[in-house]
């Protein structure tokens, strides 16, 4: 499965962008993702656009993760985003949105695309890893996070939950009778 080191180098990574709108935002992550990988940036900003239209991408807490699936695509790419000011995104938490991971992925629906969607969320939704995230005030260190960043092993975890009806806001960490931890995120794709 790929990983989201796998898929956002450095270059896919660009901090402090001045954007006033999610029209001009999808326009501005269509043309980085279309100039880093040769694709067509009117068609990966539709795609963006349509996805949302759809329903918000936001998770709260500040951050998005906006995807679309394109036809002819072989493989997945991923741009980060981080907002000099953030946006109204229709968060479920009401915050506005500030950092965005732009996720393109082929038409043609992996199970390996909806773990490393899965995989993403899960690592957006750990309070530790946010607020390391906030603090990053280079694109090296906002990298360094995404290597770090270690995904549960939920395979082999019976508590471990998905539920694929909604976003999350956070996640909860709870002892179980063994005491080990019992986590659950709440996401939507």
């Amino acid at each position: 499965m790929q990983t989201l080191t796998d898929l956002c180098q450095i270059g896919d990574i660009l901090l402090d962008v001045d954007i006033a709108g999610k029209h001009q935002l999808f326009e501005y992550a269509a043309r980085q993702l279309g100039q880093r990988h040769a694709l067509n940036a009117q068609n990966l900003a539709s795609a963006l656009t349509l996805r949302e239209q759809s329903g918000s991408t936001a998770l709260g807490h500040g951050l998005a993760l906006p995807h679309a699936r394109m036809p002819g695509l072989a493989e997945a790419h991923a741009l980060f985003l981080r907002l000099k000011q953030g946006l109204e995104f229709a968060a479920p938490d009401c915050a506005p949105a500030h950092s965005f991971l732009f996720l393109i992925l082929p038409r043609e629906t992996q199970p390996d695309h909806l773990r490393l969607l899965a995989s993403i969320a899960r690592m957006l939704s750990e309070r530790p890893f946010r607020e390391a995230l906030a603090r990053s005030v280079h694109p090296q260190q906002v990298l360094r996070l995404f290597q770090l960043w270690s995904d549960p092993d939920v395979a082999d975890d019976a508590h471990f939950l998905l539920d694929s009806n909604r976003y999350f806001l956070d996640a909860e960490a709870s002892l179980r009778p063994d005491y080990s931890i019992r986590r659950k995120v709440v996401a939507r794709f």
